[in-house]
């Protein structure tokens, strides 16, 4: 499955380069962990990266496929290590409404594959195997073109599997803010 979504986005890029935007996309994520257990973790920062197309569907609706290397993950109080980082890969798809040529509302699906996991201990200690390669959630947030090349954007990440393979549920939780640079 995950390999089809690469494809799918890559094939797009080619194909429809000459006729579409395409990008590079930089920003943080303030991410966190919810659910059950979760009362004595807290939120940490960390950055996502990636590429971008544009597609316009209509005068004020434009369609955006990324893929993005991103790091969720958390911060444990007391007890246990310090940070644990999760890295993925993931595959947003944004629907953007324009309220004027600048201004967007966006929302969409997002998936991510687990890369690795680690603790932060030690070299870096894999526990990859106390999470779920996958997760599964929506964004919404809003986007702001500064220039015909450059934007920025906010959004809010609500996963809404669950991603640790352990008796708990529990869901990823970020606050993303990024820059959008126009390589077409």
């Amino acid at each position: 499955m995950r390999h089809l979504i690469y494809l799918v986005f890559l094939i797009g890029l080619s194909i429809n380069a000459q006729e579409h935007s395409v990008g590079v996309k930089v920003g943080g994520n303030i991410a966190s962990l919810v659910g059950d257990g979760t009362s004595n973790l807290s939120s940490m920062t960390n950055f996502h990266a990636g590429f971008f197309m544009e597609i316009r569907l209509t005068k004020d609706v434009k369609i955006q496929p990324e893929l993005l290397f991103t790091v969720y993950g958390f911060k444990q109080n007391g007890d246990g290590p310090p940070k644990v980082r999760l890295n993925y890969v993931a595959l947003p798809v944004m629907a953007k409404y324009f309220v004027s040529k600048s201004f967007s509302f966006d929302a969409g699906p997002q998936v991510g594959i687990l890369v690795t996991a680690r603790n932060g201990t030690g070299s870096d200690a894999n526990v990859k195997s106390a999470f779920y390669d996958r997760d599964f959630g929506v964004n919404a947030g809003v986007s702001y073109a500064i220039s015909d090349k450059v934007s920025t954007s906010l959004r809010y990440y609500f996963g809404l599997t669950d991603v640790t393979a352990v008796s708990t549920k529990n869901y990823n939780r970020a606050l993303q803010f990024a820059l959008q640079f126009k390589i077409n």
